[in-house]
């Protein structure tokens, strides 16, 4: 079983990949379902260099029960914009054990809500993109022969990402109370709120309310078509994944919606 969370569609585009390869079915961490399989993996978007609270709560109220956990052969596969920090250790300090394999891949940058952080140019996602292919059919190659593996991208500084910054980012900007949307350009099309993985989006009067349970993964602002919705004033200028053009083509040729 490979268990996943995705907002804007990246981890989805890899766990699909990932089972595929691997005969295994795919479930959402959203809405689990229990498995007796003697290999789980967990793929996921990596957040402020750790895990996103929705991966917290599913191994603290879900995947521990299982009573496989202590021999099942555990793997992880992190996808991130450029580096991941030490997410694995804040995974397996929620776990309770070690994983037996974790990997990183590279994906389009989405998150575009501090200064100096926006999406990727066409020419890198597409570049980031076409190597998806060949990472999955290597890291499905190593999980079917249960290899003890860890190839990630921790980048530099990589402690005090995990351990100083995140801590500070999850207290103040893991919030959905910025969010704000522009009447003037809304449409109230209603696909921001189905973009949203963890059904935090309700429209009211023609306009999305949000519901303090968000995940902070921006499927919101990426997904909406006329860039009536922003983070505070940081993303008013920035960028959107699903938006770019070049993006939007191969996905669809790798058959994802979010």
């Amino acid at each position: 079983m490979i268990y996943y969370f995705s907002g804007t569609g990246n981890s989805l585009l890899v766990g699909r990949r990932l089972s595929e390869r691997l005969g295994e079915q795919l479930c959402p961490m959203t809405a689990p379902m229990p498995t007796a399989d003697d290999a789980i993996g967990l793929v996921f978007p990596v957040y402020a260099w750790g895990i996103p609270n929705i991966v917290e709560g599913f191994v603290r109220d879900f995947l521990k029960a299982f009573p496989q956990m202590d021999s099942a052969f555990l793997y992880a596969v992190m996808t991130c914009g450029d580096d991941m920090g030490y997410a694995d250790r804040v995974l397996e300090a929620a776990l309770g054990r070690k994983l037996d394999a974790a990997f990183s891949v590279q994906m389009p940058n989405v998150y575009v809500c501090l200064p100096g952080f926006d999406v990727d140019s066409k020419e890198v996602s597409s570049e980031k993109l076409s190597r998806v292919e060949g990472r999955t059919s290597e890291i499905a190659g190593k999980v079917r022969k249960r290899e003890a593996a860890r190839q990630l991208v921790r980048g530099r500084f990589a402690w005090l990402k995990t351990y100083v910054l995140r801590p500070l980012f999850n207290r103040s900007l893991l919030t959905d109370k910025y969010f704000n949307v522009d009447a003037s350009l809304c449409t109230s099309c209603g696909k921001c709120r189905k973009a949203c993985p963890v059904g935090n989006i309700k429209m009211s009067d023609g306009s999305p309310k949000w519901q303090s349970h968000c995940a902070g993964c921006l499927a919101c602002y990426h997904a909406c078509p006329h860039h009536a919705i922003n983070f505070g004033r940081m993303t008013q200028k920035k960028g959107q994944f699903i938006y770019n053009l070049t993006i939007y083509y191969l996905l669809f040729i790798y058959d994802l919606t979010i």
